[in-house]
């Protein structure tokens, strides 16, 4: 019922958009022909070909864009801009396309480059001024009226949709409920209590009812259902299960076996870890062919002045599943020194000068290089800690195990928002591994991107918790 009436509000806009976008394109070039002196277009034939591009560059930013905004445009200006900036980006793509693809000279680039910024102002006003208009318009005639059933402690959470319920063409006529008039709000009033039901469908010829959550007793929600339907009732059930478990559930159908999933995986999918294969391949290769081999010359050549000892540091961390593996790292500690489960800490005496240099500019990072090539590692993804203070920081944070759901990275969402270096604090902890979840439940090829781009300008310019 709201899905497909939410779906219509959508599509209706779309419609309008591409409507607005057809008036506006062929005006413009009337305009331009015949008013404008010094303009000389060609035939519109011509023009057509663009036309089509631009109004496919619409529609796949439709594909691609979340329009559920429109239902929120009368909140201002704002939100008017993102939703049709959101058409931009890609109608400029296919136009400079266009231009590579087809090289017509006959084409005005005078109109080429100002038919763009010319719909983005009149699509701007026409989303913020006319769209919601013209859509309750198209549901003038299709007015139902709405029944709420349930406790008056739901209706909060279902606030923000019950205040868009006139957009989607419905009217709340009141709630079935047994708690007191005295706990609703002003705006919504009492019918009845769950057992007049019967009489209250028969009164009030409601077409719908949004039943508030799922009542304790499985039994009454379904003679609710039957007794709706016997009266020609839509039925809508909130579901308060998320709420209940404080998270976002993940639903979907699999051999005709309904599941929830508490969390997403994106990289669960094995496409998505293929590209990521494939970038952490693609980036680490030519830094272990290319870079690392000078870079661990001139390291070695350095410890054996300030800290003679090998050049690697190893450690056990917890990979993959949470399962150990052994971290390449520079060393940056007096040989003597490094052994320690101690975490490093600013002015650490351990630290040799030069190892001080390599920790504030990542270097003695680099070698993880080789942990990312053979797969133990990914370039992005949560930071790997010692085995030994796992169990420490999942007493702190209970989810903390769930990092191990992807690759440890070199980097990490919680290093570009500054939750690096020690974890001294309970706060410091928490924050790392919201992050760290967050990547989890959120992975995409872009996000892994942004991450290294940040990254690599915070080796460049340190953040002060690099040390």
């Amino acid at each position: 019922m709201f899905q497909h009436r939410e779906l219509g509000l959508i599509q209706g806009y779309q419609l309008g958009t591409t409507i607005i976008l057809t008036i506006v394109f062929w005006a413009y070039y009337f305009i331009m022909e015949y008013f404008i002196p010094g303009v000389a277009l060609t035939a519109a034939t011509n023009y057509f070909e663009f036309y089509l591009a631009i109004t496919l560059a619409f529609q796949i930013s439709f594909l691609i864009t979340k329009h559920n905004d429109i239902l929120s445009v009368s909140s201002g200006m704002v939100e008017s801009h993102r939703l049709v900036w959101s058409h931009i980006p890609p109608t400029l793509a296919i136009t400079c396309i266009f231009l590579i693809l087809t090289k017509d000279a006959a084409i005005s680039r005078l109109f080429l480059f100002t038919i763009v910024p010319l719909l983005y102002v009149v699509l701007l006003v026409y989303t913020r001024f006319f769209a919601l208009d013209i859509l309750r318009f198209m549901l003038h005639h299709q007015h139902h009226k709405l029944l709420l059933v349930g406790e008056p402690s739901e209706l909060e959470n279902v606030r923000s949709l019950l205040e868009k319920s006139k957009l989607f063409g419905f009217e709340i006529v009141g709630i079935v409920t047994d708690a007191p008039p005295e706990e609703l709000p002003p705006s919504i009033r009492k019918l009845g209590a769950p057992d007049d039901m019967e009489a209250i469908l028969d009164e009030q010829k409601v077409g719908n009812i949004f039943i508030l959550g799922s009542p304790r007793d499985r039994r009454m929600l379904g003679g609710w259902m039957r007794l709706a339907e016997a009266h020609g009732c839509r039925v809508s059930l909130v579901n308060d299960l998320d709420r209940f478990l404080q998270r976002r559930l993940s639903y979907f159908r699999c051999d005709d076996v309904d599941l929830i999933e508490l969390r997403e995986e994106p990289l669960q999918n094995l496409v998505n870890r293929a590209y990521k294969r494939i970038f952490d391949i693609v980036v680490s290769l030519p830094v272990v062919c290319f870079i690392l081999p000078p870079l661990m010359f001139v390291i070695w050549i350095v410890q054996r002045f300030q800290s003679p000892g090998p050049l690697f540091f190893r450690q056990i961390r917890s990979g993959l599943d949470n399962q150990p593996f052994t971290i390449l790292k520079f060393r940056t500690m007096y040989a003597d020194q490094c052994d320690s489960a101690a975490q490093a800490t600013m002015g650490d005496a351990r630290v040799y000068p030069f190892g001080r240099f390599l920790r504030q500019y990542s270097l003695d990072e680099f070698p993880q290089f080789f942990n990312v090539l053979t797969g133990q590692m990914s370039l992005v993804g949560p930071r790997p800690h010692m085995t030994q203070h796992d169990k420490v920081l999942a007493e702190v944070m209970s989810t903390y195990p769930l990092r191990g759901f992807v690759k440890p990275g070199i980097t990490g969402l919680a290093q570009i928002r500054g939750f690096r270096g020690e974890t001294a604090t309970r706060d410091d902890i928490i924050h790392r591994v919201e992050c760290d979840i967050e990547y989890v439940e959120t992975w995409s090829f872009f996000l892994d991107i942004r991450v290294v781009w940040r990254t690599a300008l915070q080796v460049l310019f340190p953040p002060k918790s690099a040390y």
